[in-house]
């Protein structure tokens, strides 16, 4: 990976005395060589006439003598029928190669601002601040991907780019397509070649760890295997959606003083935001649903339901184009009501394309003791915040990923659609705590917070709705059954549900989540030989994460749970949760160095699936996720005016993540899967020598 980045910024005055700032970065990073799977499973898992393998198939009669020519054989009865067969497995597995694709992302930031004082309100002093920020981000998302209409072709000895076979759409056919003319071509001679998913066909795997990756396998045949045409043709395609998201934000405040007393501060803030937000997505030609929507590219007569494009799992995409305006105006009024109270009220109206709110916020903090030597004070606020769907949220068209569906036993393609009929998120939250500051470098903090959010913006779970769908309860089936595709289409609910081909779930509001918790700082500061000692220690303690109910009708699709203290996996408004998090910290800062040590906690936690699983060796495996010690330490060193040496060590402990029952083996949202890591770095500030 390859990672560029540029940043210059311009400050100045202007004979005025007006201030300015000026600044630009770029950023571009490329993976060249992303290294990824070699094909993937068929679509439909269980619906594969596709890939028809007849009794005449090289590679069937092969696997036949072998297995299947004499009475007793396991697969005799099999071997003697002429059935045609159906392969069920993705067409390049262990054998490989993997894929290689590239990714690249680039990013643009402009940025300008101004400030400066004046006279206003009757003479009165006033500040204003102005900016101004463009930013431009752009990144492709890709895929490889196998057409369908190649492989029908291959496994029927048409395979291979000089074949000169086409296929023809068919919508009487259960494969979507038939042959067309052959125009003298015969199946597996010349160069039409045969598409062998039998063992036959490969000698060498090319998978780490696999049973033939350095002995040949004692099924291969010569003359049997895929040829490096025939797999280039199949496997050779991609699926590329072009990203870019631009913002322009501009915003002016002004600040100022009213009055000044003994009994009465009061100065004021009040400003004026506006925001832009533009996204769109253009996939390339082979990728784009509009352009080819059924499995026979260009083909646009298929029903609806075929129309998941022309790849054998690969998604396509919709060309999407969105914005959002928003026009944000606020105030801010910090009182001084004596010596000892102190009070702020502020307030913030924001009105989007199709939503606006008004949210009203009040804090205050109070002196309890003072005095030369410390200083005691509560302090707290209470407000309302508020959130528009994203364009994300809103985007019509699906976004595909690929999810683990329990009732099939494999990972399969879950559709999440965006709506415009969705509501703002809103939270009602408050804090309250008291803090201690001392002359002699101590201090300490103690917070208590509540969320209260409403509305919550996320998509259906689709495992609970599989799972639904699973039920012996018919009445429950057909509740759900309009997010299920089965081989016959969307939601017609006649397949069993280890045999749905896909997942459609929509962007719902959840009725709402509450979460509350307790945040700790203790910090000190003191004179140690020729420099100063440092230490403190910051933790944060969820005290629950209350989940509501999400219903369907009447069905409860995800019940009503406390995510704090959990891992939370497939539950989509709650991440992992361990209940502590801290860090304590050491450092000595002397002449122009500083050495500071850190060792960071995160506490244990647990899988309720693991945990209710009925096989014993899973629960005390993965039933709790053990509690995760890291240290890291960082040297600093001001070498001269504008230039500074820093030297890390990340992880010295070489901690592995604790081992979490999914994919990748470790919780990605909490633990960094990074062993020991040291780090090199020189800054140096241009007009400061």
């Amino acid at each position: 990976m390859s990672h560029i980045r540029a940043f210059a910024e311009i400050n100045g005055s202007l004979d005025n005395g007006t201030d300015y700032h000026v600044e630009g970065l770029w950023a571009e990073a490329e993976i060249p060589d992303w290294y990824t799977t070699p094909s993937y499973p068929p679509f439909p898992l269980t619906d594969t006439s596709i890939m028809e393998v007849a009794p005449d198939h090289p590679g069937r009669h092969a696997f036949c003598e072998d297995y299947g020519a004499n009475p007793g054989d396991l697969y005799y009865d099999a071997c003697q029928g002429g059935e045609n067969w159906y392969f069920n497995g993705r067409p390049f597995g262990n054998s490989g190669p993997g894929r290689t694709l590239s990714r690249q992302s680039s990013t643009l930031r402009l940025a300008a601002s101004a400030n400066g004082d004046f006279k206003a309100f009757g003479g009165r002093d006033a500040h204003f601040d102005m900016g101004l920020t463009y930013s431009r981000t752009s990144g492709n998302y890709n895929l490889p991907g196998v057409y369908i209409e190649r492989l029908f072709l291959g496994f029927r000895g048409f395979g291979g780019p000089d074949c000169g076979v086409s296929v023809v759409a068919d919508p009487t056919s259960l494969a979507g397509m038939r042959l067309g003319p052959l125009n003298g071509k015969v199946a597996g001679q010349g160069n039409c070649h045969y598409y062998n998913p039998f063992g036959n066909a490969i000698e060498f795997t090319d998978q780490y760890g696999s049973a033939f990756e350095n002995s040949p396998n004692p099924d291969y045949r010569s003359g049997l295997e895929n040829n490096p045409e025939l797999r280039e043709w199949l496997a050779n395609q991609e699926v590329d959606l072009q990203s870019t998201a631009d913002m322009l934000v501009a915003e002016a405040t002004l600040t100022g003083t009213w009055t000044e007393n003994v009994w009465l501060n009061a100065s004021y803030a009040t400003g004026y935001q506006f925001r832009k937000l533009s996204a769109t997505g253009d996939p390339n030609d082979p990728g784009d649903v509009t352009i080819n929507p059924c499995p026979v590219p260009g083909d646009k007569g298929c029903s609806e339901e075929d129309k998941f494009g022309p790849y054998a799992f690969t998604n396509v995409h919709r060309p999407y184009s969105e914005d959002q305006t928003v026009h944000r105006f606020f105030g801010e009024i910090p009182l001084g009501m004596g010596e000892r109270i102190d009070v702020q009220l502020a307030a913030n109206y924001e009105f989007h394309d199709v939503a606006s709110s008004f949210d009203p916020k009040f804090g205050w903090r109070v002196q309890l003791s003072q005095s030369p030597t410390h200083s005691l004070f509560m302090r707290g606020s209470v407000q309302t915040t508020f959130r528009t769907p994203s364009l994300d949220d809103v985007n019509e068209s699906p976004l595909t990923t690929l999810e683990w569906i329990n009732e099939t036993g494999a990972y399969q393609a879950v559709d999440r659609f965006g709506s415009k009929d969705l509501k703002p998120e809103q939270a009602f939250t408050y804090n309250a705590g008291l803090a201690l500051v001392t002359e002699a470098g101590f201090e300490a903090t103690f917070d208590y917070w509540s969320y209260d959010f409403s509305d919550v913006i996320g998509s259906m779970p689709h495992g609970a709705i599989t799972s639904l769908y699973a039920s012996e309860d018919q009445s429950v089936r057909d509740a759900v059954k309009r997010f299920i595709v089965c081989p016959d289409g969307i939601g017609t609910g006649t397949c069993v549900a280890s045999a749905l081909e896909r997942v459609r779930v929509d962007i719902v509001n959840w009725p709402g989540v509450k979460t509350s918790g307790i945040d700790v700082h203790l910090g000190t500061r003191m004179p140690a030989g020729t420099g100063q000692f440092a230490a403190s220690l910051d933790g944060t303690y969820t005290l629950s994460y209350e989940t509501k109910a999400l219903t369907h009708g009447n069905l409860v699709l995800q019940e009503a749970a406390d995510a704090a203290g959990y891992l939370n996996f497939g539950n989509p408004i709650a991440t992992s949760l361990p209940r502590l998090k801290g860090r304590v910290s050491a450092g000595y800062h002397w002449k122009t160095y500083s050495l500071v040590s850190y060792l960071n906690y995160i506490s244990s936690y647990e899988d309720r699936g693991s945990m209710g699983s009925d096989n014993a060796t899973i629960r005390n495996l993965f039933g709790t996720i053990d509690s995760f010690v890291t240290w890291d330490v960082s040297f600093l060193w001001n070498v001269s005016r504008g230039v500074n040496i820093a030297f890390s060590g990340m992880n010295l402990l070489g901690t592995r993540p604790p081992l979490v029952n999914f994919e990748q083996a470790y919780d990605g949202f909490t633990h960094d899967p990074k062993e020991r890591r040291l780090k090199l770095g020189l800054t140096y500030h241009f007009g400061s020598l």
